[in-house]
Order: C-alpha cells, then structure tokens, then sequence
C-alpha cells in the first residue's frame, strides 16, 4: 500500500512539474567561466520555430549579490531562417534605485527573467532555424559577479 501511495505520490508530481513547463519551447543558459562576462564571449542559441503562433522572448541573467551595476546593458542580434537580421540593444534594470534586487534570490545569487516588449505576443513569420546572440555592452570588461545568461521562448497564452 505504501509502494503505491509513493508512486502515485510521484506521478501526480511529475504532471504537475509538467503542466508548468508545457509553453517552454526553448530555454537554455549558458555559465560564465569564473563569474565573468567578456565583451568578446557571445553566446549563442538555435532554435527551431516550427509555427507562426504567438510566442514571448524572455532574457534570463544571473549573477551574484556584489555585483557592481544596477542595471546591464545586452546586445540581442536574431537571424532569421531567410538570413536576416535583427538587432535589438537592450537595457535589463537590475535593481531598484535604492539597491533592491529584482529576480528571485537564493543566498547572494539572483536570478531575473526579463520579458521583452518587442518580443511579446509575436508571430515568427517564418518558420526554421533562428539564431540568437547574445552580449553585453557594459564599460566594465569584464563583466564581474555575473553568474550566466541566456534566453526563454514560450507560447503566449492569454491570462484567464
């Protein structure tokens, strides 16, 4: 009897933990060798757009709680599956002015997913391959303190 609570126990769990990850088409983060960003490291991610139904674009940063800068400065560059080229430069607030940290907090580590405007509720018009690429354009070289960054793709799905 304990065998089967436990297992159901489990099922149920692994559904729910399911449920919530069912509009993730693509996330990914990269981690920066010794918690430093170098202007020159682009990361880069391909994702395959197989629709053309409205998806939202989040930019995922992590980093520790000494970091020196309320906010990040991040070039996103998209090539599309035609070859073209987008290029957004982006400016992720950190912090409030009076040094809260946004994002949710584990020890000194914070972490901040941040939707982007021109990529919300948008239609891919073409569907395959898109590469992403990401740097930060930040005076301070190499960027300390920063733990990663990368990108969310979801669907959009309207509030109920």
């Amino acid at each position: 009897m304990l065998r089967f609570f436990t297992y159901t126990l489990m099922l149920l769990l692994a559904m729910g933990m399911n449920s919530c990850d069912e509009l993730i088409i693509f996330e990914k983060d990269k981690d920066f060798k010794e918690q430093e960003w170098m202007s020159s490291d682009t990361l880069q991610f391909e994702v395959s757009i197989e629709d053309q139904d409205p998806k939202n674009l989040y930019i995922n940063v992590r980093h520790r709680f000494n970091f020196n800068w309320r906010n990040v400065w991040l070039n996103l560059s998209v090539t599309f599956p035609n070859d073209s080229l987008y290029e957004l430069p982006i400016n992720i607030p950190l912090s409030q002015p009076d040094g809260q940290w946004f994002g949710d907090c584990s020890g000194d580590l914070f972490r901040l997913q941040y939707p982007l405007a021109q990529f919300t509720q948008t239609t891919f018009g073409d569907t395959g391959k898109y590469v992403f690429r990401l740097s930060h354009e930040m005076r301070e070289d190499p960027l300390l303190n920063m733990l990663s960054a990368g990108i969310r793709i979801e669907h959009y799905k309207l509030e109920e």
